[in-house]
């Protein structure tokens, strides 16, 4: 059996580190969209998870309770969009190499 040669190993590291910075550069890129109630809370997430845009009806603003619970779910729409995205991206950058959760994890982006 060869034992791997440590000069191949570390420039792996470097490319899959190098890849992973990109891939971060994509994620901030990346834009996914949530809103709730038909429309009257929406929401813009980049694929880093960053909250970027917040839309109310101001029709609805006078029922408190209601908002809240709108933006909740709106935004929590736009974050599973944006975790879909950045796994594809991760995907797509390791290239089978990697496990995109454990990336996922990596990017602090994992549940």
């Amino acid at each position: 059996m060869t034992m791997p040669n440590f000069n191949d190993m570390m420039k792996q590291l470097k490319e899959a580190g190098e890849k992973m910075q990109d891939v971060q550069k994509q994620l901030e890129k990346l834009i996914a969209e949530g809103e709730a109630g038909g429309g009257m809370v929406r929401v813009k997430v980049n694929g880093r998870q960053k909250l970027l845009e917040l839309t109310i009806d101001p029709e609805i603003m006078d029922d408190v309770d209601m908002v809240q619970d709108l933006v909740v779910a709106a935004v929590n729409n736009a974050l599973e969009a944006s975790a879909q995205l950045a796994q594809n991206e991760i995907s797509k950058a390791a290239g089978g190499m990697m496990n995109p959760a454990d990336l996922l994890k990596n990017l602090n982006l994992g549940k």
